[in-house]
C-alpha cells in the first residue's frame, strides 16, 4: 500500500465519542489505555478517576434501595454508612480544597457537594450530578480533543505498562491528635482494579438508571 494510500486510510477512521472511549471498545490508536496514559502524562488522570468514584458511589446507593425495595437509603443502618465513607472518600480526595486530586470545579459545584459532608442521610446519587457532567464536558472540550490530535503520532502507541493500574484509588484516612489540633493524613494507592469493575459497563449518566 502506498503512503498516499495510507494516509487516505487514516483520514476514513472515523473519530470516537468520549463515551466510546470510555466503554473500552475502540480499536487502536484511539484505545482507552492509550487515553488513561495520555491523561497521566498531562497531569489530568484525576478528571477520569472522579467519574469512576462518582459512578462507583451512584451504582452502590442504587444497589441498596434496589434491595431494600424503598426509594431512598434510610432504614438500613449499615448501608448508611457505607455510603456516606463513600461520599467522605470521594470529598477528601477530590472535592475539599487542596485534596490530593483535587479536579476543578466551580466554588458553587464544590459548596453544594461539600453542603452533605457531615449530614447522616447519605446524599442522593442526583447530588454529584452536575459536578460529574461538568468534568465529563471538561474532558470532551479539551483533554479529550488533544489526545484525539495525538493519536495522529507515532507517540499515541507508547503505552505506559503501569497506565492501567493508575485509574483507581483508594483513599485511608487516619486522624492525629495533639491537644486541640488535628491533622489528617491520606495515603493514595493507585492499585485498585476500578478498570474492570466500572469502565466496561460505562454508562452516561453515571448516577441514572437504565430504562427496562
Amino acid at each position: 500500500m502506498s503512503y498516499a494510500s495510507r494516509s487516505n486510510s487514516k483520514e476514513l477512521v472515523k473519530r470516537p465519542t468520549l463515551s466510546e472511549v470510555l466503554s473500552d471498545a475502540t480499536a487502536p490508536p484511539y484505545t482507552l489505555k492509550a487515553f488513561m496514559t495520555y491523561l497521566s502524562e498531562s497531569h489530568c488522570l484525576e478528571t477520569l478517576q472522579f467519574t469512576l468514584a462518582a459512578k462507583e458511589y451512584c451504582e452502590t446507593y442504587n444497589s441498596f434501595v434496589d434491595q431494600a425495595g424503598e426509594p431512598n437509603v434510610t432504614t438500613d443502618p449499615s448501608a448508611g454508612r457505607h455510603l456516606r465513607m463513600l461520599y467522605q472518600l470521594l470529598l477528601t480526595t477530590y472535592i475539599i480544597p487542596g485534596a490530593p486530586r483535587e479536579v476543578n470545579l466551580s466554588s458553587d459545584m464544590r459548596d453544594s457537594l461539600l453542603r452533605y459532608k457531615d449530614q447522616l442521610t447519605p446524599p442522593l446519587p442526583e447530588v454529584l450530578e452536575p459536578g460529574v457532567r461538568y468534568i465529563q464536558e471538561l474532558m470532551e472540550n479539551s483533554i479529550f480533543l488533544l489526545f484525539l490530535n495525538s493519536c495522529a503520532t507515532p507517540s499515541c502507541q507508547d503505552l505506559a505498562p503501569e497506565a492501567s493500574d493508575m485509574i483507581g484509588v483508594s483513599v485511608d484516612s487516619s486522624v492525629r491528635r495533639s491537644g486541640d489540633e488535628s491533622t489528617q493524613s491520606v495515603r493514595v494507592n493507585s492499585k485498585r482494579p476500578f478498570l474492570s469493575h466500572h469502565m466496561r459497563s460505562w454508562s452516561w449518566p453515571p448516577w441514572g438508571r437504565q430504562s427496562d
